[in-house]
């Protein structure tokens, strides 16, 4: 009940009310207005003149909403991307001109403006500094990477973010396991924690963590947190920013969410980072809320991962945490202070590489789509992948079927337990074209299956927050880790393994009919678009 009346009276409602009242002014122009004036100019009761300057008006309206759809019309054929995202647009653009005019400005938007690409130029340039290889070593990374080396160097010539060998990682296969050691970690900080998450909640996880924090920040700790306006709407207060304020630490809404044309709104901040000092730090599928940490029940049993990294990979997630608090702050912060660090060095085996993705202009490429592509191209034998939504674009439809074409076993884990049923309708569209091609589908029974993990040949993997659907893969802000021959791929492959014995395999006859499948054949046609 509580929450029912944050979001009421929040902010964020106020905004979705803007927003609905505009988008029927749209439809009251688009589909009535023309029949208004129509019916105002056959009044006889209506003086002359005053017909003719409505209906002057109503032509320059015309003209302009004209002007404007073309304009539009040429920066959607013109943009450079996918035409998979492009026709939607263009075909609502002949139908419906003013309408798709002024919602592709809502949401049409996956770029960054022009002071976020300046900071993130800048930004770049300042952190790659201290991920430079001289020839010898890149010769190593080569030599020892083998054909995995394309995976990282994909990554690395996008992001300028460093290849690490001699890390420690560790694998966390449910909040159960990871959250306690989160909470006895951030106790050991004594110089900074930089926190980033798409969803903090009300509730004893966020009350425990704030209260260390706060403790924290009294021993002369820095803190630094960012969370996403639009995920926590509803979730935590608004005024937490204020309130941690007060005890000296620096808190952000990423993207504050104000009404229509802010040219963000599609642009969300997804990731999940937990850096402490230069000695560990956090990344994967997991936000910080009850349910994570199956402290409460939503949707049955609550499944996913994270890991911890010690060693000089840190750096890349503490380039990827003050990339985006750049953008939120509007400066460029002081990267010798907090990446200059001489990082022990472990004997574990492997390489891991942190990054992190985000929208249109933010990376030159779909890099967490291509990273993906780029695990299955790699598989000879078996892969693991695990996703909560099943909307991916056709590339990564098409790679996850290639794969099982060219006989690679691919094991997919999607929910058992859905939290939006329509998505999972999408998903369950998508079943048959895997299933024919050799695709082997699982159903998560325990519950949701919120875990964005995948493994090849239990080598070459990926932990981190990027869904198998248009948001994650094209408008947000996103993260993770890729991974090879690292000790903790025996416990992600058998995590995988575990979690099969509990799933129920999808039969190859599977069938998606009915009025379901038809909603999801007019959805699928819009679900690029937002």
């Amino acid at each position: 009940m509580k929450k029912f009346f944050r979001n009421l009276f929040s902010g964020y409602f106020l905004v979705l009310l803007i927003l609905l009242i505009e988008i029927a002014a749209i439809v009251f122009i688009e589909f009535f207005l023309e029949g208004v004036i129509e019916a105002i100019s056959t009044d006889p009761n209506i003086n002359e003149r005053v017909k003719g300057i409505i209906e002057l008006v109503w032509i320059v309206i015309r003209v302009v909403v004209f002007v404007i759809s073309v304009l539009i019309f040429f920066r959607i054929v013109n943009k450079h991307e996918d035409p998979e995202f492009k026709i939607p647009w263009i075909v609502g653009m002949l139908l419906l001109p003013l309408f798709t005019s002024v919602i592709f400005l809502i949401f049409g938007n996956h770029g960054l403006n022009r002071r976020d690409k300046r900071i993130v130029k800048t930004t770049t340039e300042e952190y790659n500094k201290h991920f430079q290889l001289d020839e010898k070593a890149k010769k190593e990374y080569r030599e020892e990477l083998g054909t995995a080396v394309n995976a990282f160097r994909y990554i690395n010539n996008i992001t300028k973010l460093g290849i690490h060998p001699n890390n420690r990682v560790k694998y966390y296969a449910t909040g159960e396991e990871f959250f306690p050691e989160l909470i006895e970690s951030l106790k050991l900080a004594k110089e900074f924690i930089f926190m980033e998450f798409f969803i903090i909640s009300d509730g004893e996880l966020w009350t425990e963590v704030q209260n260390i924090l706060i403790q924290k920040a009294s021993e002369g700790v820095e803190i630094r947190i960012i969370y996403d306006d639009m995920g926590c709407g509803g979730t935590i207060s608004a005024r937490t920013p204020k309130i941690l304020g007060q005890y000296g630490i620096k808190c952000y809404k990423f993207h504050p969410f104000r009404p229509i044309l802010s040219g963000v709104y599609n642009n969300r901040d997804h990731r999940k980072i937990v850096i402490i000092d230069h000695q560990m730090a956090f990344t994967g599928g997991m936000n910080l809320a009850d349910e994570y940490a199956n402290k409460i029940n939503r949707f049955g049993y609550w499944k996913d991962t994270m890991i911890k990294i010690e060693g000089s990979a840190i750096n890349n997630l503490i380039a990827v945490f003050l990339q985006n608090l750049n953008l939120v702050v509007g400066h460029i912060s002081d990267y010798n202070k907090w990446m200059n660090f001489d990082y022990p060095e472990y004997e574990d085996s492997g390489y891991v590489m942190p990054f992190g993705d985000g929208p249109g202009d933010y990376v030159s490429a779909l890099l967490g789509e291509q990273t993906y592509i780029n695990i299955l191209n790699y598989a000879q034998k078996k892969v693991y992948i695990s996703t909560p939504y099943l909307v991916p674009t056709y590339s990564l439809l098409d790679a996850l079927r290639s794969a099982a074409l060219r006989g690679v076993e691919v094991n997919l884990i999607v929910p058992g337990m859905p939290d939006k049923p329509v998505v999972y309708w999408m998903a369950k569209s998508n079943f048959r074209y895997l299933l024919d091609a050799g695709v082997n589908i699982y159903l998560y029974r325990p519950g949701f299956n919120h875990m964005k993990t995948a493994i090849a040949d239990n080598e070459l993997g990926f932990v981190g927050t990027i869904n198998f659907d248009f948001r994650s893969l094209v408008h947000h802000f996103e993260c993770g880790a890729i991974l090879y021959k690292c000790p903790c791929m025996d416990d992600i492959t058998k995590d995988f393994e575990q979690m099969i014995e509990v799933s129920e395999k999808v039969p190859r006859d599977y069938k998606f009919k009915g009025i379901k499948k038809s909603i999801c054949s007019v959805l699928k046609i819009i679900s690029a678009l937002f």
